[in-house]
Order: C-alpha cells, then structure tokens, then sequence
C-alpha cells in the first residue's frame, strides 16, 4: 500500500510540474502553494517570521514581522528538513535567529555562512541569479540581529537577558506602558529585495532564485559517487535514508533503530528500498501540500485525515466525501429519486469526469486516511487508486442507497451526521454530537470503504440505528433528524442484503414490507400518536413549525414507544384503552376526523390479526420494518395535510 500511495503521490507531482502548477503563485488558495523540490514552507503565527528588506546595493532599509497566517517559502537541505534537538543544521538562506546571528550561538552561525560561502561560489561560477548574490552580500556582514533590532524595537526601551529574550516597553494607551517579551533565537528571518524598476520581490516569491538552488542540489547529488537505483524512478540516482515529516515532524517513510529489525536477509533500512532525494521531496512536499490544504483534506478526529484528490486535475480540488454535499436550496427541492440518477448525477458526474467525460473517465482519483501516531510516525490508514468513472458510480450508488427525507425534503446524510447518530447524544441546543473524537475516526474509516469500495453497510451499524431509534425519549428536539438518519441506514442495510431500494415516498409498494407485522404496528403507532395530537390541539393535524413554541406533554405513544418495540401485543392492548378519550373528543369535535382515524385503526388491527394467524412463530420483539412503517404512515399524513392546503389555496 505505501509502494502504491508513493507512487500516486510522485505520479501527482511530476504532472503538476509539468503543467506549471509547482510554485506557481497565482493559483495559490489561501497562500498555500506546491512547494518545489528541495524547500520546506512555514505559515506565520503573527509574532515568529519576520521580513527583512533590502536594496539592489544590499542594504537593510526595512523590515515588519508577516501576518498571522502567511506562509514563507525558502530552501532547505537533506540535513536540515530532519533536524531536531541539539543538531547544527541551517537552512540554505531563511532560518532561525540563532544561525543567522552569530551573538547568539556561534558554532550555528559559522555553519549557517559556510553553507551561504558555498552557494555564493555556485552562483560567481554560473552566474544564474543576481537576487540570491544581493541576499548572500548581506547575509555575510553578520548584522542581521542589529537590523532586527532597529527594524522591530526602534526607539523602545529594552534589554536582553543571557537566554537571548528580548524584553521591551510599548505603551498602549495614554500613561500606560507594558512589558513584553520574545524569545529572539526562535525568529524566523526571511528576506525581501526592493526593486528600483520592478516589483519588489521576496525570498518566498522569487522562483529564479528557486530554480537556482534547485540546480544547485542537483549538481552537487550528481557529483556523488555512490548513486543507487531509486524504487520510485528506476534510475540512478542520490538516494537518502532519512526523509520529511508530513505531519509536524511525523514521518511516512522512517527506518527502525532497533538492531533487531534486521536480522536474517536485510541488514539494513536502506536495504528494503531505496527512494532518490528528488523523488522523496516530489512525494513528501505533493503530500504535505494536500494535507495542508483545506480544499483537499478533511480531519476526522484524533490525528487523522482523509485526503482525496484528482491526479490530473488537482485544480477541482478534492471531494466532499465526509461532510455534506454543498447542494443549493433549489437543488435540494429537485432532488427526488428518479432526479438522483439526472441532477445529482449530473454534479457529480461534472466534478468526476469533467465535461469531456470519455477522456476525463481514464484519469485517477485516490483517496487516503493518513493519521499521526506519534511524534515520529504516520500510519496509512486507507488508500485507494480508482478511475475516475469508477469514482462517479461508487459515490453516486452511495448517494442513492442512503438517500431519505428530511421536513419533507429529499436529503442524504454525511459521514459525520451518522456517527453523531450512532453515537451521539442530543446536546442543549438541539444538535446530535459524538464528543469521542476517537470513536469518530474510527467509525468514519469503517464507513468510507461503504463509498468507495462500495462494501456492504457492516450489520453492528444497522443494529445500532435500530437500537437508538428504540429509545425516543432521549431525543427531543432532535427525533425528527435522528429519524430520517436512522431510515437512510435502514435502507442502505436492506439495499446491501435483501437486493431492494427502498423509497422514502413508496414504502409499501415493496411487497416483503407491506406484509411485515412490524411495519404494521408501525403505522399503527403513527395512527395511535396522531389521534392524540389532533385531540390535544383541536386541528386536522399538527404543523410542526408552528408546535415548537409550545410545550404540548409527552403523548402515550412516545411514552410506550419502548415497550412497543419490545412486547408489541401486550402493549397495543394498553394504547388501544389510553386513546379511547381522545378518540372520543374527535368524536363530539371532529365527527370526519374520528370515522377516518377509527377506520385506519381497525384495517390495520384485522390485518395484525390475520398476519398473527400466518406467522404463528413470530410474535415477539419488533424489528426496523416497525421504523420504516412510523415513519411511511407519519409521511402519509403529511402529504394528505399539503394536498389539503394545495387544494384550499
């Protein structure tokens, strides 16, 4: 799986590379940009980059801490990208106060210019960038603490202790100074040049001068002499043994320190395979980039992502796999059945194949659950390489198989909205919430091969649905969402093992339903609860909107909707006996109403007692079919409810 995942990843870059979508800042999303090979990027917290600028002659004339949230660009070296502790290791130009200025820690300082000297010999040699010659000059009198000094203090009061923190007054307001401090060897500095007949260009911005360092590297890797063949690229090549953290400094590719790892055949990490340098920065920074960006990566709880995207579009971004589909209003309103396989389609098909479908189709989408599981170390999760065609109709079955209502409206459930359900609880605002981010990982990597791969929906989450929509007295602003959830996996359970697609608007149409005990005391149990309601409110029916406001008590149906479930006869008999009164006040009120609610109750009790009749081993616990038939005969009586305000109208 990792050979495979390397593999999308460098096949991902090496076309984003060759239709100009690496360092090209112009398509950057929210700052965030592919970042060549060979250089590492950093976003500022608001306090810890800091811009010097300088002019053509290599002066310091300015220099402003960057906005939180900005990100820096700038080259890196093998040593440095995985440095940690007590290691000397500078960056090849930006990096810390602490290598750049030699008051604070010498040995790093000294090191820093050696690195600097040799880039500077590179760029006289070959003449190929004028801007990192300017930077160099400068870099080389040692005064860029004092530039900081004056750029960032200026005329304040302030001293700096043995530890290099950096204490200063400012005053805030009339008569009011305070003390801050700052801990001047974590600055990082980043430089910007100020051009005379031209835009002002900075270290992050200046792809001359990243090309120049590219070509750099690469000549110094090629003069090596031990070159190995690269697992990646199957050429020789520079290979590396220690590769970059994707997640912090949590690696994908790392090898054990254990002694015993190696016995037998292999005797070392670097004997299982060998990846090149370039081919380890193609794959590490095309990741890096993905988790970064929001558009592509999605976080599910812990310290795991799953990232989705197209190779040969990366542009579209990535897919809502996990959250809801961004659907507009007038959409939602159109989004019947018969229209999941026309609008619907038709969105995902656009995103998917694009408009030239018959050669978009042959491209790649991949999907990948990345989690950190130490400080050091990455696990791969999932991943999965699939056309894009197989994409659209793996997502697409997915769309129609959980597909219910909701108010009335065709809707499909996300990810996150059925573990909430599964296990969640109604908060004080009325929202179903897991507050087990552990369990919501876990259940979201379950759940996303039942889309991708399209697996059956596993028969533990069907049972729980079930199991949560027994208990309706622990939701109460939330039973109608939990509901049409619990439907949505009710359906895709049968859709998976019993070979139907259930209709939220023609449930007993399917045969095998209308004939269920279960779903019949379903029904009768919608019957039981509205009867009550009309009673209670004096209407033809409730409306909803309008009942919110008021605080109606608990009906005998809600409160036996437990023992319903559990002893099915036993308890009809008793609701049969508690809606008599109510039954009679529709009788004095509303003499329509009560001939219609008393002939729906006594079809459906002769036919309980010819199914009893038929099904003589079947008598007790009823099972989700007694979900479905609430919820069809609770929909019937809607839809009676707006044909009489259509027809009224």
């Amino acid at each position: 799986m990792l050979m495979n995942l390397m593999s999308a990843l460098f096949d991902t870059y090496e076309f984003a590379q060759t239709n100009d979508l690496v360092d090209n800042h112009s398509l950057a999303e929210k700052g965030q940009v592919l970042v060549p090979i060979f250089h590492s990027s950093r976003k500022s917290n608001g306090n810890d980059v800091f811009e010097i600028t300088i002019d053509e002659k290599g002066n310091a004339i300015g220099g402003c801490f960057l906005e939180k949230d900005e990100i820096v660009i700038f080259p890196v070296t093998e040593d440095s990208i995985t440095r940690s502790g007590a290691k000397i290791a500078p960056h090849a130009i930006c990096d810390e106060l602490s290598y750049l200025a030699e008051e604070i820690d010498v040995k790093k300082n000294e090191e820093y210019h050696k690195g600097i000297k040799e880039l500077l010999e590179y760029e006289k040699e070959k003449g190929l960038c004028k801007n990192f010659e300017i930077i160099g000059k400068y870099i080389c009198r040692n005064e860029i603490l004092d530039d900081f000094l004056r750029f960032f203090v200026k005329n304040c009061e302030y001293s700096i202790d043995d530890k290099y923190v950096l204490k200063y007054k400012i005053e805030e307001a009339a008569d009011k100074v305070k003390e801050k401090s700052i801990n001047l060897s974590k600055i990082f500095i980043t430089f910007k040049i100020e051009k005379l007949y031209s835009a002002d260009i900075s270290v992050t911005r200046d792809v001359g001068l990243h090309n120049f360092y590219i070509d750099y590297v690469k000549e110094m890797n090629q003069s090596e002499r031990n070159l190995r063949q690269c697992s990646a690229t199957g050429q020789k090549d520079y290979c590396i043994e220690r590769h970059r953290g994707v997640i912090g400094n949590a690696k994908l590719i790392s090898i054990s320190n254990n002694n015993e790892t190696y016995y037998g055949r292999i005797k070392k990490g670097k004997d299982i395979f060998s990846l090149s340098y370039s081919a380890s920065q193609k794959i590490h920074n095309m990741l890096k980039y993905l988790l970064d960006n929001e558009t592509y990566r999605r976080f599910i709880g812990g310290d795991a992502y799953v990232v989705n995207w197209l190779a040969h579009d990366l542009e579209k971004g990535g897919f809502e796999l996990i959250s809801k589909w961004n659907f507009a209003d007038d959409e939602i309103e159109e989004l019947t059945m018969s229209e999941l396989g026309g609008e619907v389609s038709n969105l995902l098909g656009d995103y998917f194949l694009g408009k030239n479908r018959q050669f978009a189709a042959k491209n790649d989408f991949y999907v990948l659950i990345v989690e950190k599981i130490s400080n050091g170390r990455v696990s791969i999760k999932y991943f999965r390489r699939l056309t894009r065609s197989e994409a659209y109709e793996r997502v697409k079955n997915w769309y129609e198989s959980v597909s219910w209502k909701l108010y009335n409206k065709h809707w499909v459930p996300s990810l996150y909205e059925i573990v909430n359900f599964l296990y969640g609880e109604e908060n004080s605002k009325g929202y179903l919430t897991c507050e087990n981010k552990k369990l919501v990982r876990s259940t979201i990597e379950r759940l996303l091969p039942c889309v991708i791969d399209s697996k059956k929906l596993p028969g533990d989450i069907a049972r729980l649905a079930f199991n949560k929509l027994s208990n309706k007295h622990s939701y109460k602003k939330a039973w109608q969402k939990a509901l049409s959830i619990g439907c949505a996996l009710i359906k895709k359970h049968k859709y998976d093992y019993e070979g139907y697609n259930l209709n939220p608007d023609k449930i007993s149409e399917v045969k095998k339903v209308k004939s269920s005990r279960d779903f019949n005391y379903g029904k009768l149990m919608a019957i039981y609860e509205r009867v009550e309601l009309a009673a209670l409110l004096g209407r033809d029916g409730e409306d909803l909107k309008k009942e919110r406001g008021k605080n109606l008590r608990i009906t005998n149906a809600d409160r036996l909707w437990s023992a319903m479930i559990r002893t099915p006869e036993r308890t009809r008999f008793i609701l049969e006996s508690k809606i008599k009164p109510y039954m009679n006040i529709l009788k004095k009120s509303k003499p329509g109403m009560y001939v219609f609610f008393d002939k729906m109750i006594t079809e459906i009790t002769l036919k309980l007692i010819e199914l009893d009749d038929i099904q003589t081993g079947d008598k007790g616990a009823l099972n989700e079919e007694f979900v479905l038939g609430y919820y069809y005969q609770k929909n019937e009586f809607y839809k009676k409810r707006d044909k009489k305000n259509e027809e009224s109208e």
